[in-house]
């Protein structure tokens, strides 16, 4: 079955993703939307606002702590501008993809030591969802702010000021004042 159209010209997800029914490629058996957003490689998206308490915690979002698992790796977003929490899994691949620039490049080590420095293996929560943030890592990505957005980012969790979220917003809107337009060049460059 194709993807379904919406007003906006776009291809949503079939309905059948929204049901846990049988979709083209699984036939045989069910799909939940767990198992969809994994295979796409989305686990995380939305956004949230929270504040971080006098002791450094944050709430993480209860939508995110189940993909997210136990432990994680608080680290730097791969350009290191904010504070990113890191399934096992992720931060992995994050590590092997450091690795192969330093053989394409000797300074990739440096970015693999930077990275490294402020990357920590041993990420938790506590009964009620909070996580207390390294204060190098507050003091370094977050500034030392009280109020924090908490976003998706495909496969982590990005963590910056809130105003640094509302800044990004309106460079957002100000790059892309037409997104269907854009996807509708890029889609066109794509077939050309």
């Amino acid at each position: 079955m194709p993807d379904q159209k919406t007003q906006d010209g776009l291809n949503s997800r079939p309905p059948e993703a929204d049901q846990g029914t049988k979709t083209p490629d699984t036939a045989s058996a069910p799909v939940d939307q767990r198992t969809l957003y994994q295979r796409s490689r989305c686990l995380f998206s939305g956004s949230y606002t929270h504040g971080i308490d006098a002791k450094g915690r944050l709430i993480i979002p209860a939508s995110f702590r189940e993909e997210l698992g136990t432990p994680f790796v608080i680290a730097p977003t791969p350009d290191f501008q904010a504070v990113a929490l890191y399934p096992a899994q992720e931060w992995v691949r994050q590590e092997e993809k450091l690795e192969a620039l330093a053989d394409l490049d000797a300074r990739a080590i440096r970015l693999i030591n930077q990275f490294s420095k402020y990357s920590y293996r041993d990420g938790e929560t506590d009964q009620q969802g909070r996580l207390l943030l390294p204060q190098k890592m507050r003091s370094k990505y977050l500034e030392n702010v009280r109020d924090v957005e908490i976003s998706g980012a495909k496969t982590y969790i990005r963590i910056v000021s809130a105003e640094n979220g509302e800044r990004e917003d309106e460079l957002f809107a100000q790059d892309f004042p037409d997104p269907l337009a854009f996807i509708a060049q890029l889609q066109q460059n794509a077939r050309s």
